[in-house]
C-alpha cells in the first residue's frame, strides 16, 4: 500500500555526489513514483526518483542493476549516478532514491509510424540484452492485503496466471458483492472460463519466456527523431510470456493517440515488423496475442483490495469498470484486425 509519506527531495540529494544541486521542477509523469528534475552546478541536469509503490529496497537494488545491465550492453537508458557511499540507491526518510543522469529527447510521438517500428525492434533487442543479465533476482514484490489475507500485485499489468483460477472470480464477487458490478463480474467471468480452457497453464508455459518490461509505453522511453534514445522504469521488470508485452505494446503503439482504444493497422503493423525483424513469432505465439491483449486489463480482486486501502485512490468500483472497458475494447480490436493478421479472436 502506498502511505502518504512526504517526499523531500533536497534532503534527498544530501545522498548524492551533485555540486549545489537545485530542483528545476516536478516531472508529471505517471502517478506512482515522484520525480523531480535536478541541475548541478554545471549545468548538467539529472532525474531523482522516490520510489512509492514499490518500496523494497532489494527489489529496487536489483531493478537498477538490471538498469545498468542493460546500458553497459549498449541498450538506451538513463545511468544510474552512485550514492557518496557507492550504492545504486539511498533511503531517506521512509523512501528509497535513486538519481538518474538526464536522458534528452521527446516521447513517443503517435503520428510518426517510424517510431512505432523503433519501440517494436528495441523491445526485441531489450529482450536479447535482458538475457544476460546474471546479477541477483527479485521478484515484483506481492502485498498481502490484511482484510482477507489475498495478495496483491504492484500493478494489474505485471504478468502472473492467477487471475486465471476459480478463486479470482470468488474473490471479485466477494470484494464486489452489492455494489452494482454485475455486468463486469459476468463479462469477467465469462471470458476467465473460455481463457482458462483456451490457453491451460501447460500451454502458456510452453510459450517462449523472457525478462518483460510489463510498462512499455511511449511515456515511459524519449526518441531523439525515430531513433529511442532511452527506456526508463522498470518497476514491473518480471519474467514471462514474450507476447504479453508484445500485446500491450500494441495498443500503446498502435492506437490513435493517448486516451483512444482505436488501433491502427498500419502502426501495429508497423511495430510488428520492427520487433520480428529481430525476433520472429511462432504462429502459436500470434494466436495468443488477443488473449494477452486482453489479458493485460484483466481485474485483480488483491490489487483492487488493497488500493481501496489508500488516501486519495480512485474508488475500486470506477477501477473495476475502467477495467473491463479495456478488456471488452481490446478484444473488440484484436477481433477487427484478426483477417489481417492472422490471429485468433479470444
Amino acid at each position: 500500500m502506498i502511505r502518504p509519506v512526504e517526499a523531500n527531495p533536497l534532503i534527498a540529494l544530501r545522498s548524492f555526489p551533485v555540486q549545489a544541486p537545485s530542483i528545476l521542477g516536478r516531472d508529471k509523469v505517471g502517478n506512482i513514483n515522484d520525480n523531480w528534475l535536478v541541475t548541478d552546478a554545471g549545468s548538467k541536469r539529472y532525474m531523482l526518483r522516490a520510489y512509492r509503490r514499490v518500496r523494497d529496497a532489494e527489489r529496487i537494488a536489483f531493478q537498477l542493476a538490471f538498469q545498468e545491465h542493460l546500458l553497459a550492453a549498449g541498450f538506451p537508458t538513463a545511468p544510474v549516478v552512485r550514492t557518496q557511499d557507492g550504492e545504486t540507491s539511498a533511503s531517506v526518510e521512509g523512501l528509497q532514491w535513486a538519481l538518474f543522469e538526464f536522458v534528452e529527447g521527446q516521447e513517443f510521438d503517435f503520428t510518426r509510424s517510424a517510431q512505432a517500428r523503433e519501440a517494436g525492434k528495441r523491445l526485441a533487442e531489450f529482450e536479447t540484452v535482458a538475457a544476460g543479465y546474471r546479477g541477483p533476482v527479485v521478484a515484483p514484490p506481492m502485498e498481502e492485503v490484511d482484510l482477507e489475507k489475498w495478495l496483491a500485485p504492484v500493478s494489474i499489468h505485471v504478468w502472473r496466471v492467477s487471475v486465471l483460477a476459480t478463486e479470482q472470480e470468488e474473490q471479485l464477487d466477494k470484494l464486489f458483492a452489492g455494489r452494482g458490478c454485475g455486468r463486469e463480474l459476468g463479462y469477467f467471468r465469462h471470458w476467465r472460463r473460455e481463457a482458462a480452457e483456451a490457453w491451460p497453464e501447460d500451454r502458456l508455459s510452453a510459450l517462449p519466456h523472457t525478462w518483460l518490461h510489463c510498462d512499455y509505453h511511449g511515456r515511459n522511453m524519449v526518441f531523439q527523431g525515430d531513433r529511442l534514445a532511452g527506456l526508463f522504469d522498470f518497476d514491473f521488470v518480471t519474467h514471462g510470456p514474450r507476447t504479453f508485452d508484445v500485446s500491450r505494446s500494441l495498443f500503446n503503439f498502435g492506437r490513435e493517440r493517448g486516451g483512444s482504444t482505436v488501433l491502427r493497422e498500419e502502426f501495429c503493423r508497423a511495430f510488428l515488423e520492427g520487433y520480428e525483424s529481430l525476433q520472429p513469432l511462432s504462429d502459436e505465439e500470434r494466436q495468443a496475442l488477443p488473449f494477452m491483449a486482453a489479458l493485460n486489463w484483466v481485474p485483480d480482486a488483491g490489487f483492487y483490495a488493497a488500493r481501496r486501502m489508500e488516501t486519495g485512490d480512485p474508488d475500486i468500483d470506477k477501477r473495476l469498470r475502467d477495467d473491463v472497458r479495456m478488456m471488452q475494447a481490446m478484444q473488440a480490436e484484436m477481433h477487427r484486425l484478426a483477417p489481417q493478421f492472422g490471429w485468433n479472436e479470444l
